[in-house]
């Protein structure tokens, strides 16, 4: 296992001004070993790690194994985010298949910042969609949004 560490002090600094310390555990799969290893390693160590309103504690990289003839693998960032609109855009932006908050209990949020995060959200959703659209074929494209649309 290979083992990232970041900036405990930072981090501990960043918790007591109001940071949300969180582990996401972020998988990869695929049929080749050394790709599903290379794409957790670049993908976190390079992006992950130099986010802005994010102080990284540690970074595990679990070994990549075969399962039912495709390789997995997952890795546990342990980091502080700076405020609960930059957490949403991280769990948008990686994919965690599972969120861990362990500090603190409770997290106030102004109007503002929700609507802030409401909006983010619907902006990626949106562009995803476009994109799912973008790689359908016409006929499958229309009939879907006829069928979402209640349209005969």
């Amino acid at each position: 296992m290979l083992i990232i560490k970041g900036n405990e002090e930072k981090a501990n600094e960043s918790v007591k001004n109001g940071g949300i310390e969180t582990t996401f555990f972020i998988e990869s799969h695929g049929n080749d070993q050394q790709a599903v290893a290379d794409a957790l390693k670049n993908t976190l160590l390079n992006d992950f790690k130099n986010e802005k309103g994010v102080i990284l504690r540690k970074m595990a990289f679990h070994p990549v194994v075969e399962k039912e003839k495709l390789y997995a693998g997952f890795v546990e960032c342990d980091f502080v985010a700076r405020d609960p609109q930059i957490l949403m855009y991280l769990a948008l932006r990686y994919g965690p298949s599972a969120v861990d908050i362990s500090a603190p209990d409770s997290v106030n949020i102004t109007a503002g910042e929700l609507q802030e995060m409401i909006a983010d959200t619907s902006a990626s959703v949106q562009v995803l969609i476009g994109k799912i659209l973008d790689l359908m074929n016409p006929q499958d494209r229309q009939k879907i949004l006829r069928e979402k649309l209640n349209i005969k």
